[in-house]
């Protein structure tokens, strides 16, 4: 894995209390907004932990606010008490729940968002327990140290387990058999241990792989992909350093057909293509937009077309033009989230 600097003080931007937590999902990453029933919705929230607000791309109204929790596609999964309770972010409505046989804290859900991950911390062990409506709590306990939810596709379970001398490392644990294996996931070229916090994370639409946006605090970044199904991981270095601020400016967008995934940043004035197949930088250019408000993060939504991207700094709105490798447009609007309609009007949300 790349060895970004050790993040000493937590990014505050629309992180959580615990936000030296490093396993994120898209609702305690920061920014968020993601996309809901296949792109004609766009789920946003303010803060971490705030209600989710649910909008029309087509009409650009507000349709209904949900609880704070994770997601999984559609699926959201919300925490009350030993109650886990799953919604349709898609249509507003609760759908299914369970009750927890022996308590824990929701740290997670599956890709699909139909299994959620609770965890139970002990003197001699932690304990990840998988839970579905109408299903057998599954649990695996791993041995005593600072562990932390990453991702659950299928029997694949991905867990972050926390280095006494600083870092971490991605595990995988088997739900079928509750059995974790011993060697770390790594990128065949870099150590195994991660350095940097967690800062935005993307799934592509089966839940196959996952991006995650690790910034270091000197300013570096990288893209941590991750495959959930082969159970393997490739970390892709962003350009530019030296400038903490620069590089919370990062958002990352995948293309209509999911092959390529566009990281960019009007911080540093770069834009990357990376393959996801060969998990490689195929593209980069640069751009410019000067005076981009720095520590806000920037909310970003590809066109139908393909071809232009929307970036928000809750000041401006940006237009990018991949193929003219540029900004063509910039207008002064206050936006917490944006996004298009499916005949590719801008929609912009505070």
């Amino acid at each position: 894995m790349k060895r970004l600097a050790l993040v000493l003080a937590a990014a505050t931007l629309l992180l959580p209390s615990a936000a030296s937590a490093a396993a994120c999902s898209p609702l305690n990453c920061a920014p968020s907004q993601f996309s809901l029933a296949g792109g004609s919705l766009l789920g946003f929230r303010t803060a971490a932990e705030a209600p989710v607000t649910v909008v029309d791309l087509k009409t650009g109204q507000s349709r209904w606010t949900l609880p704070w929790g994770f997601t999984g596609r559609d699926l959201l999964v919300h925490q009350n008490a030993r109650t886990i309770v799953w919604y349709d972010a898609s249509k507003g409505s609760r759908v299914a729940r369970a009750t927890l046989a022996k308590g824990g804290t929701l740290v997670g859900v599956s890709q699909s968002g139909t299994r959620a991950v609770v965890r139970r911390i002990r003197n001699a062990w932690t304990e990840f327990r998988v839970v579905a409506p109408g299903a057998t709590e599954r649990a695996i306990r791993v041995p005593r140290g600072n562990w932390d939810f990453d991702a659950l596709l299928g029997d694949h379970l991905f867990l972050i387990k926390y280095l006494a001398g600083g870092g971490y490392q991605v595990l995988l644990a088997h739900v079928g058999s509750g059995k974790l294996d011993a060697a770390p996931l790594k990128d065949p070229h870099e150590s195994g241990t991660i350095w940097g916090q967690p800062f935005e994370r993307l799934a592509s639409a089966d839940g196959r792989f996952l991006f995650t946006l690790y910034i270091g605090q000197n300013g570096g970044a990288m893209v941590h992909e991750l495959d959930l199904k082969a159970a393997t991981a490739r970390c892709i270095d962003l350009p530019g350093t030296g400038d903490y601020g620069a590089a919370t400016s990062w958002a990352m967008l995948l293309s209509k057909d999911e092959g390529t995934l566009w990281a960019t940043s009007p911080g540093y004035g770069r834009v990357v293509a990376i393959d996801v197949a060969s998990r490689e930088v195929s593209s980069a250019f640069r751009i410019t937009l000067a005076s981009w408000n720095l520590g806000n993060g920037t909310r970003a939504a590809l066109a139908p077309d393909g071809q232009h991207v929307a970036l928000a700094d809750g000041e401006t709105v940006a237009i990018l033009g991949l193929a003219e490798k540029k900004v063509v447009e910039r207008n002064s609007v206050k936006a917490t989230a944006v996004g298009y309609s499916p005949d590719g009007k801008l929609w912009t949300f505070s």
